[in-house]
């Protein structure tokens, strides 16, 4: 009979340890993503960049080795680009030249040229399609920057979102322990209690 609570204890029990092994696994996971993405981004020696020269940014000069520091820089690319852009993103400059930037690729309309005048595909690019071509090339190069650190900022918060889960996960299978521990315990309170009880009146109907 004092077996069957016993057993019913068993299972929460090492379903408990599961969990916590689990739980010190995603830590540990967690831990090491975060530390390796961390040491990737240094590695490259990326220092934040000041956004202008008058509110350069609290993180400005620092090296990019986090979410924040990479996050910071991502502000910074993303101000210098749309200056550099007029304020269009990648997709919003029109792309009339050859992959060189030298040429036409296409007949241009005077309506559709930068500078109000026809251009059959190959004539060299007016000044302003240069310019236009340069920016282009500007904003394409600062989408990959920015999709990069992007990465870099989710690897981090994931890693980040694995370790709290693990830290819950520990946190509820330490309180499961801890509450079969103490109903085997009261348990064995309880038998010790009844063994006492029968053994008194055993000792008793002997005297008898």
């Amino acid at each position: 009979m004092n077996d069957q609570p016993a057993s019913k204890l068993r299972l929460p029990k090492a379903f408990a340890i599961a969990i916590l092994v689990i739980a010190i696994f995603m830590i540990g996971l967690g831990i090491t993503v975060y530390t390796f993405t961390s040491l990737q981004l240094q590695s490259q020696n990326i220092k934040v960049a000041a956004v202008t020269a008058d509110a350069p940014g609290s993180l400005a000069g620092q090296s990019v080795a986090g979410p924040f520091t990479a996050l910071a820089q991502i502000n910074a690319i993303e101000h210098h680009t749309m200056g550099i852009t007029g304020g269009k993103t990648f997709a919003q400059l029109g792309n009339v030249a050859t992959s060189d930037g030298k040429t036409y690729n296409k007949d241009v309309t005077a309506a559709a040229s930068t500078d109000g005048q026809a251009h059959s595909a190959g004539d060299p690019l007016s000044s302003d399609d240069a310019s236009t071509y340069s920016a282009r090339s500007t904003a394409q190069q600062s989408s990959f920057l920015q999709a990069s650190l992007y990465v870099s900022v989710l690897a981090f918060g994931v890693s980040v979102l694995i370790m709290v889960v693990g830290v819950i996960a520990g946190l509820l299978s330490i309180s499961v322990l801890s509450l079969t521990s103490r109903a085997r315990r009261q348990e064995a309170t309880a038998t010790d209690a009844a063994a006492a009880k029968s053994k008194k009146l055993q000792t008793a109907t002997q005297g008898d």
